[in-house]
């Protein structure tokens, strides 16, 4: 099968052409990109780009090995915590997109509207148009959660500073910066310069951006194609399930139908073939899933804390700064879900399959050819079973994401919890006295 994303159209793919197109990830896999020294151009600039951020991380976690004029708050340091593991997650993403360029580029075929060759799962066309809408309208939310995150956590420091336009190079801390990095340099130097640290911090918040929504979208989007597709496959077994009881309901019971028995080959064929990407796919994407689902899960335990903390504080904080915090957990907590969500709806539709070649009617009805080949067919399909598993019994679905937010409400009552009984117990401790 031909693949060349600059020759297809939107309505050929099943995925958000348009926004692919226009984020410029398909020149990292395209094999036909601009090449230097047979190296591609594209991959090059990320390198470049990977060691610039890389360098401006490692800058800013200095501070912690030097000794510094000012000490930061807990919540602070809390938020460097889930920079730093959101900058691990990402380069992690981008490291496997570039080192597993040419798989990707060969599961991307997967995307096509034609995918599945056979005719009864052409029929239900319809399902993966479906799922198209679906997945396109989700992809575009989540661009935009992301972008209005980026420029939430970009703009804050900025709206802080102008609030505090009048005593600000008065005081003796550090300007409010995007993520507060620890630069090993004195209060005079770096608010002196605070312009470079200020980009300097842009830079990587726009990577950061970039990095995990486009590659957290990509994922979604190939997620919604296979779902569709194993539900395609389900359809076309019914329909063919239920042509060959009708055959052999009638007086020429034991005559063989040559054209449903070639169906059932050819979509066996397309099963097959659906399961080698989504084997490719999980291979390609398992590491990347693994340490997405882990990191989430313990940046929003460490987000709940911060914001906790911050609720139970005595002391205020700005109202943009409440919002950075609940938007980066509320981003976390989407992609966590939809990664759940659609992992466990891939096992609950390859399983679905198994239901639908004995669906419609009797199947045990039909003549002993097509009978093996659908007792082949649901050999094939049990022996196919592939999930991503966190540890050896706890596989990645909704469960896991319920335990997730079990344990950060458990958080939030526990720290509640504690600080009424030092309210109270300072209470008592005045009235006593």
């Amino acid at each position: 099968m031909t693949f060349d994303i600059s020759l297809l159209e939107p309505n050929d793919v099943s995925i958000n052409l348009k926004l692919f197109k226009l984020l410029y990830i398909f020149p990292l896999f395209d094999p036909k990109s601009k090449t230097i020294c047979n190296f591609n151009v594209y991959h090059l600039a990320w390198y470049i780009i990977n060691c610039v951020i890389g360098c401006i991380v490692v800058y800013g976690f200095f501070g912690y090995f030097t000794e510094m004029e000012d000490e930061i708050d807990i919540v602070d340091q809390i938020q460097l915590i889930y920079m730093y593991l959101l900058y691990s997650v990402g380069l992690l993403k981008i490291a496997t997109f570039l080192y597993k360029a040419n798989k990707i580029w060969d599961l991307l075929r997967v995307t096509n509207i034609h995918f599945l060759t056979s005719t009864q799962c052409q029929t239900h066309i319809g399902i993966l148009l479906k799922y198209r809408k679906k997945s396109i309208k989700i992809s575009n939310t989540i661009i935009c959660i992301g972008i209005v995150n980026t420029i939430q956590w970009t703009l804050y420091p900025q709206v802080l500073l102008l609030l505090q336009k009048f005593n600000a190079y008065q005081s003796n801390r550090r300007f409010e910066n995007i993520m507060n990095f620890r630069f090993p340099v004195t209060i005079n130097d770096y608010n002196n310069n605070y312009v470079k640290f200020y980009m300097m911090e842009s830079s990587t918040a726009v990577f950061l951006f970039y990095i995990n929504v486009v590659i957290d979208i990509f994922f979604i989007s190939i997620c919604f194609v296979i779902i569709a597709q194993y539900e395609m496959i389900k359809r076309a077994y019914e329909s063919v399930n239920s042509e060959l009881n009708s055959e052999n309901n009638n007086e020429k019971k034991n005559e063989f139908n040559v054209n449903n028995f070639e169906d059932l080959v050819s979509i066996m064929k397309d099963q097959q073939k659906l399961f080698a990407k989504l084997k490719l796919f999980y291979t390609t994407y398992k590491f990347i899933i693994l340490s997405t689902v882990i990191i989430n899960s313990g940046s929003m335990v460490i987000l709940t804390f911060a914001s906790v903390v911050v609720f139970t504080s005595s002391e205020s904080m700005p109202i943009f700064g409440v919002i950075k915090l609940i938007s980066a957990f509320g981003y976390m907590l989407i992609v966590l879900f939809f990664i759940c969500y659609l992992l466990e709806r891939i096992n609950n539709k390859m399983k679905s399959v198994h239901f639908g070649m004995y669906n419609s009617g009797n199947w045990t009805s039909m003549n002993l050819r097509s009978k093996k080949m659908l007792l082949l067919s649901m050999q094939l399909n049990n022996a196919n079973e592939f999930m991503i598993k966190l540890t050896p019994r706890k596989i990645v679905n909704l469960q896991l994401f319920n335990s997730v937010i079990r344990i950060n409400i458990n958080i939030y009552i526990i720290i509640i919890y504690y600080n009424n009984i030092i309210y109270n117990h300072r209470i008592t401790q005045i009235w006593i006295n």
